[in-house]
């Protein structure tokens, strides 16, 4: 075994042992359970249009199998390397391609270059054109956020705590970020942002750079949280959740940390408030929205911080992302609902549950990791952790409903 993998996984298990330990220590009338779901009267539903496999989903795995969506298709991967193109109007496959490697991010890339990485280290680019393998590169470690293309170059995070930039046409490394990482992190890597000529991430020690992406050196470097506490799980700070730039100023949040509006022309914050999520934020105009670790929907005000409203009822359902569909908010929760919310209220509008079953009638791989991604003003995009990607579409009941 590669001794920075053997390493790295050593690492992961014991935060997974401590997680455990802590676990089994608490009563159990103390643990946090997730809320029961209350009905509510709307006029809108969500309605499958279609739904399919793509292969063997990440199940029980911490790994974001987020689909590529295009004009006309959704290129997913399987855990199994299988690639497949699905049509968004009808849900019908295009011929597959078999990779031979275990996925471990989704798919990057555009109408020309398909891109995924695997669990033993490589990236693969795919004609998007010819529907063949381009090139493969062998990086230092394995890749959890979806490769991100820039220009004639693609750009990769590793769980190793490195940025690389790779030749869009043949994979060659170009240039190398390195930083260390602490001696525990969770399992998971933001994807960077790249725009206004720089290269936004965030990183493993709640640290934001920004990089150039011709050579890869920092132009600036600020510190969105600072560990705090005595045990290794309480100095957590990473993040691992996407960020989001709109116009200058990027707006990210760390577990255990803050969530914060920065200046990336000058690398000064705008504002920061104490905040924990791993998930990531959304913006709009006016609006920040973030699911927080305690399962809590918030929607800030995107130029100061402040408390617009906030959703607490569906504590502690493990949520994803919010992602922005029209007038709503789409979040996914661990049992495969997915819940539509207004994004001016707070309140519920819609609710539908994904399932997936076997041949006794037990419910399979339901759960939601991956947010929604939305396809033109009324479609979603859901990929569940059994690798089933369905289409809902936003429906309105009947005035006499």
């Amino acid at each position: 075994m590669h001794t920075n993998h053997a390493f790295y996984l050593f690492r992961y298990l014991v935060l997974l042992c401590a997680a455990l330990f802590l676990s089994a220590c608490a009563d159990d009338d103390n643990l946090d359970q997730p809320a029961e779901l209350v009905p509510f009267d709307s006029k809108q539903y969500l309605e499958v249009t279609w739904h399919k496999s793509s292969g063997p989903g990440a199940e029980e795995q911490y790994v974001f199998l987020q689909p590529l969506i295009l004009e006309k298709i959704a290129v997913t991967a399987s855990r199994n390397g299988l690639i497949r193109a699905v049509s968004l109007k009808d849900g019908e496959f295009e011929p597959d391609i078999e990779l031979n490697s275990v996925i471990s991010a989704g798919v990057g890339g555009d109408e020309d270059l398909w891109l995924v990485a695997t669990r033993d280290a490589y990236v693969i680019a795919i004609d998007a054109k010819k529907r063949r393998e381009l090139w493969r590169t062998r990086v230092p470690s394995e890749v959890l956020a979806r490769p991100v293309i820039y220009e004639d170059t693609v750009v990769i995070r590793t769980v190793d705590g490195k940025i690389l930039s790779l030749d869009g046409e043949t994979g060659k490394i170009r240039w190398q970020y390195e930083r260390a990482i602490p001696d525990l992190t969770l399992r998971g890597t933001s994807e960077p942002v790249i725009a206004r000529g720089k290269i936004f991430a965030g990183l493993a020690d709640g640290r934001l750079i920004a990089l150039s992406p011709d050579n890869g050196e920092v132009i600036w470097d600020i510190a969105l949280a600072v560990p705090s506490g005595r045990s290794e799980i309480q100095r957590l700070i990473d993040i691992d959740g996407d960020a989001v730039l709109y116009g200058r100023v990027l707006y990210a949040a760390s577990f255990q940390g803050r969530i914060a509006a920065i200046d990336v022309e000058r690398g000064q914050f705008l504002w920061a408030r104490d905040f924990s999520t791993h998930t990531g934020v959304l913006v709009d105009d006016k609006v920040l929205y973030s699911s927080d670790d305690n399962g809590h929907l918030w929607a800030l005000d995107r130029l100061n911080g402040a408390t617009i409203w906030k959703q607490d009822k569906l504590a502690y359902r493990k949520l994803t992302r919010p992602t922005l569909i029209g007038d709503y908010i789409a979040v996914g929760d661990f049992e495969g609902y997915v819940h539509l919310i207004s994004r001016y209220d707070g309140r519920f509008i819609a609710r539908y549950q994904l399932g997936q079953f076997d041949h006794l009638g037990w419910q399979l791989g339901t759960g939601i990791i991956v947010p929604p991604i939305v396809k033109g003003d009324d479609r979603l995009v859901v990929v569940t952790r059994g690798g089933i990607v369905y289409s809902l579409a936003l429906r309105e009941h009947d005035d006499d409903f």
